[in-house]
């Protein structure tokens, strides 16, 4: 029998992601003062380095504004946060996650995809297209094991993605993807038809090849349109 390494993490990671936690569950309302750091460094046993560095990786999230000689004080984050955080919103339970977040990052991925099929069609090379081509086809023999096929579609949008050559849908499809799996049991259920859809993967990368800019975003829309369905009737 083997054992998995333990994994240490930096005590200032843990004050960050307790604190982020807190900021976002609405223990801290926007405009409240953090407690100094002398408090939280006595209430998580640490010293005021590790505190001081989790503030600061919570001011570069967006969360927070800290003043030198003040208050650290609390920001809402639907303002100053970006789309990396989408995978730390508060869902409600793995089998039971808020069903508006859900939403939101269902019809983040709907839009953003069509844009990104559009993208690749113009502009995917001929690697790109060989290797979304090569994507398309491994699949059949993955027929009856859905956590195969939801990664192997997750790569499948990850190639159409890079083949648009757009950095911010890239990042995005990052977020996206890490707020998916946030939920997995509920992302499972919603994506399942979407990711089996073997037929309708290789309409899509076909109507990339073709060049058909109309038609591959058109084809990503009716495709990711059906988890969109999806979520709704989870709701």
């Amino acid at each position: 029998m083997s054992f998995a390494p333990v994994v240490r993490r930096p005590v200032s990671e843990v004050v960050f992601e307790d604190l982020r936690a807190a900021i976002l569950q609405g223990r801290y309302a926007p405009g409240d003062a953090l407690p100094p750091e002398r408090e939280l460094g006595a209430a998580f046993a640490v010293n005021r380095h590790a505190v001081r560095e989790a503030l600061k990786r919570l001011q570069q999230a967006g969360l927070v504004q800290v003043q030198h000689g003040g208050a650290t004080r609390v920001l809402d984050w639907r303002t100053t946060a970006g789309l990396d955080l989408l995978a730390h919103l508060p869902f409600a339970g793995e089998d039971a996650p808020d069903p508006a977040l859900l939403r939101s990052v269902v019809e983040a991925r709907r839009w953003i995809g069509m844009d990104v099929a559009r993208l690749a069609a113009e502009r995917a090379d001929a690697a790109a297209l060989a290797a979304l081509r090569a994507r398309a086809a491994a699949g059949a023999e993955l027929a009856g094991d859905p956590d195969a096929l939801a990664e192997r579609y997750e790569e499948l949008w990850r190639a159409l993605v890079a083949a648009g050559g757009n950095v911010a849908y890239l990042l995005a499809y990052n977020s996206l993807l890490a707020a998916g799996h946030a939920a997995p049991a509920a992302s499972r259920e919603v994506f399942a038809a979407e990711a089996a859809d073997l037929p309708a993967h290789a309409a899509l990368v076909e109507a990339v090849a073709a060049r058909d800019a109309g038609l591959a975003r058109e084809r990503a829309d009716a495709l990711l349109s059906r988890s969109l369905h999806a979520a709704e009737d989870h709701a």
